[in-house]
């Protein structure tokens, strides 16, 4: 386990400056160290930081790199929400998780890690706090700490004051007592840094290691081989003296071939050289692929070494997303080099992961945990299956595939009811008096009122026709047919909806197939190829495709989950269900007619659970259901970006 000190020298009127080693709840290192102007806010931050990190502490006992990127995302949207009281310009930040032997770091700005190793000093946080007026944690840098090596954090560029000499004499715990140690380094920084403030967390490997062979070539294959060899000739030996028939052998032979003959020992010599040069090649070709074996390993850790400096150039390369795009292919084409030789898996992870928080910040993703986040309600089972969340009367309904929940308060309690004769929901809406309605597996339409299913017949039809989604919208009802080639048109009727009427001329689907739709008095169809066209039935029927402005790479279909469409007309933004994401889409014009294009404007991405269905009461308010529970989800747009609060 890794070990800190923390060395101070404190001077008046340098504002905030606190250094923190704590350990957590599942036995790993927190190392905080913060610095800025204000020192009310800045104890807030470190109080923020410390409580956040701690009370998640026990979900990184499986995997702290993956959970600590997490937090860092956390802080990232507090620092977003904070922006407007203070100016950060002077903040500085570094959070370390040290587990074992290895450390996981990230920094905010002017923070400085030297690691002093093998008699060099590299500044291994140099590059990665260089962020824009907003704070941001950029990514996660991690390594392991060996019995050499010494890591020094500071607030202060320690190599503005101190001689390299310096530095490593106060890391020279081989030479120098403990308390011989602490006195050069307190006496150091209070006789060479004067006119700042400084902390200083130094970080250790207590173990201690055997001395290294000065031998560069490993010769334990040889001394096995010849012991081996040894041994088998021996035994060999032993046998043929034991074994009667070889001493006949030996002896007939003997009879009949005279050794005494030059040539025939001329013979023989050669064949023995013949052997002696078979055998050494065997023993050099064991040591030369041994001796390749340790070099090849050192080769890739070299490609990772340089797959990490493209990650590191690629963080400040954000502004342009050609030149980011470009960089990152590069460095996973070498970091999946490595992976498919099955080595430094550990590090090709955490690169992976790197890169993972990079797309994310660069494509606009703003991350949701409901495993952090309070819930509105959760589900007894896992099977519940929801596929609708409906609010009315400020009251909330949640259709599951074989019941229905509801009507919930936040709070209080909700029944439970279980559609008749097995059914099981597909899809479902609210009518514009309030009634829900929900569309069966059998193609059979549900009407649920005052606690009560009723079976909704159809005129005109012997049966409803097979869909897979049902929207309202001034009464009338839509239905998706199942092969998504049509949308049909049902009017209220006198004991129901009348018989179904096309709304798309069948030539513009001939080539496509819709996935999911939203009508605000024109319908939006999302197509199989994730392109969106707009069709108005009244008063002539036109089709317009509507462009879609500054797509991410990642807008993909989810070949496991269907897309869903969520728009109202007191909504200013267009809402899509894609990839287990919620994405976010600003139409150019508030006019239903008008619409030409939207521009994405971000997403946000459910960590745990799969997301069943959402509503949208307002803008900046989702309603989330996923396969456990009911999850509010607060959002606001700031410079044309998604932030959830």
């Amino acid at each position: 386990m890794l070990q800190a000190k923390i060395y101070k020298n404190e001077r008046r009127g340098n504002g905030f400056l606190v250094s923190r080693k704590i350990e957590t709840g599942n036995g790993s290192l927190l190392l905080l160290q913060v610095s800025f102007h204000d020192e009310k806010l800045g104890s807030f931050i470190e109080n923020t930081i410390i409580d956040l990190i701690l009370t998640n502490s026990s979900t990184m006992e499986s995997d702290v790199y993956t959970h600590f990127g997490y937090l860092l995302e956390r802080l990232n949207k507090y620092f977003k929400e904070i922006e407007k009281e203070s100016d950060f310009e002077s903040l500085s930040v570094f959070i370390g998780i040290a587990q074992e032997s290895t450390l996981h770091f990230s920094v905010l700005r002017n923070a400085y890690a030297y690691l002093l190793k093998e008699g060099k000093i590299i500044n291994i946080a140099e590059g990665m706090g260089l962020q824009e007026k907003i704070p941001q944690f950029s990514y996660i840098s991690s390594g392991a700490i060996s019995p050499d090596d010494t890591l020094c954090i500071s607030n202060t560029n320690l190599l503005d004051y101190l001689t390299e000499e310096d530095m490593f004499e106060m890391t020279n715990e081989k030479t120098y007592s403990q308390e011989e140690a602490d006195y050069i380094i307190e006496n150091l920084l209070t006789r060479e840094i004067r006119d700042t403030s400084t902390n200083l967390i130094l970080l250790y490997n207590p173990e201690k290691v055997a001395k290294k062979s000065t031998i560069s070539w490993d010769t334990t294959a040889l001394k096995k081989l010849l012991i081996t060899a040894k041994k088998q000739g021996e035994t060999i030996y032993s046998n043929c003296k034991k074994n009667e028939y070889i001493i006949r052998a030996i002896t007939e032979v003997k009879k009949h071939v005279d050794f005494n003959n030059k040539y025939l020992r001329a013979s023989l010599f050669g064949l023995g050289v013949i052997v002696c040069i078979a055998f050494l090649y065997l023993i050099l070709g064991t040591i030369l692929s041994q001796k390749a074996s340790t070099l090849v390993p050192e080769e890739y850790k070299n490609k990772l070494i340089e797959a990490q400096l493209i990650i590191e150039k690629s963080n400040k390369d954000m502004g342009n997303r050609e030149v980011f795009n470009a960089n990152i292919k590069k460095a996973e084409d070498i970091i999946f080099e490595v992976r498919n030789k099955q080595i430094f898996l550990n590090e090709v992870k955490k690169l992976l992961g790197d890169i993972s928080i990079l797309k994310k910040q660069i494509n606009g993703v703003e991350s949701f945990d409901p495993k952090t986040s309070p819930s509105e309600y959760l589900f007894n089972t896992k099977d519940f299956a929801v596929s609708g969340i409906f609010e009315i009367s400020k009251k909330l309904y949640f259709v599951g595939k074989n019941s229905l929940i509801g009507p919930y308060v936040k709070g209080g309690e909700a029944k439970n009811y279980t559609y008749p004769d097995g059914e099981e929901a597909i899809s479902s809406d609210v009518s514009p008096d309030g009634d829900m309605y929900i569309f069966t597996k059998t193609g059979r339409l549900l009407r649920f009122y005052k606690g009560e299913f009723s079976y909704v017949n159809v005129e005109g039809q012997k049966t409803w026709e097979k869909g897979k989604a049902v929207k309202f919208f001034n009464s009338n009802l839509y239905i998706l047919s199942e092969d998504g080639k049509q949308i049909y048109k049902h009017k209220p009727g006198i004991n129901g909806f009348a018989s179904k009427t096309e709304v798309l001329d069948p030539a513009d689907m001939k080539n496509h197939t819709v996935l999911t739709f939203g009508i605000d008095g024109g319908f939006y169809l999302l197509k199989e190829d994730l392109t969106l066209d707009k069709i108005f039935g009244l008063p002539n029927y036109m089709k317009r495709s509507i462009v879609i402005n500054n797509l991410p790479e990642n807008y993909t279909l989810d070949s496991t989950q269907s897309p869903n469409l969520f728009n109202a007309a007191n909504l200013n933004y267009l809402y899509l269900v894609l990839g287990n994401r919620i994405w976010i889409f600003e139409p150019d014009t508030k006019n239903y007619k008008d619409v030409k294009s939207i521009k994405y404007i971000g997403q946000i991405e459910f960590i745990e659970g799969k997301i069943g269905a959402i509503t949208v009461p307002k803008d900046g308010t989702i309603i989330a259901a996923t396969d456990t529970g009911i999850y509010t989800v607060n959002f606001e747009v700031s410079d044309g970006k998604v932030i959830v609060r």
